[in-house]
């Protein structure tokens, strides 16, 4: 092996190491927060993608129950989430505990950020009562801002 050739792969080795090594110490990038009224704009576009919203709850639905196959305890909630640029639904549901990890509580009015993916069909999608679903947001976190 030429001298060039192991000084590239001895190069290309490091350069990946530190860059294994920086993500394991900082993390991946933050998802970056987006006005709602942008993924409005055209939701199609945005179907299945990750999103992170920052807003007010506003007419929160609570719900909780059991999975069935486990019957470990469900939580969550239905809500609007608003910003300055717009509304949207969010429909957030978690195992009620794992560990010592508990599910948000989300109440009226609160402050909150959510990570989740957007689910905007490109033809609507109706529930067999006619009910338009629309666009909305499967979230996954829901932190509280203070």
């Amino acid at each position: 092996m030429s001298r060039r050739r192991l000084a590239m792969e001895l190069s290309g080795g490091i350069l990946s190491f530190g860059m294994l090594l920086m993500v394991g110490v900082t993390g991946w990038a933050a998802e970056p927060v987006t006005g709602i009224g942008s993924l409005l704009v055209n939701p199609s576009a945005v179907h299945r993608k990750v999103v992170k919203l920052e807003g007010v709850a506003k007419n929160v639905v609570v719900h909780a129950g059991s999975e069935l196959g486990t019957k470990q305890s469900l939580c969550g909630a239905e809500f609007e989430l608003e910003d300055s640029s717009g509304t949207i639904t969010v429909l957030y549901r978690s195992r009620c505990q794992v560990g010592a990890l508990r599910a948000t509580v989300v109440t009226e009015r609160m402050p909150c950020v959510v990570e989740g993916y957007m689910e905007a069909p490109p033809t609507m999608v109706r529930t067999p009562d006619g009910k338009d679903l629309g666009v909305r947001i499967m979230a996954h976190i829901v932190t509280p801002v203070q």
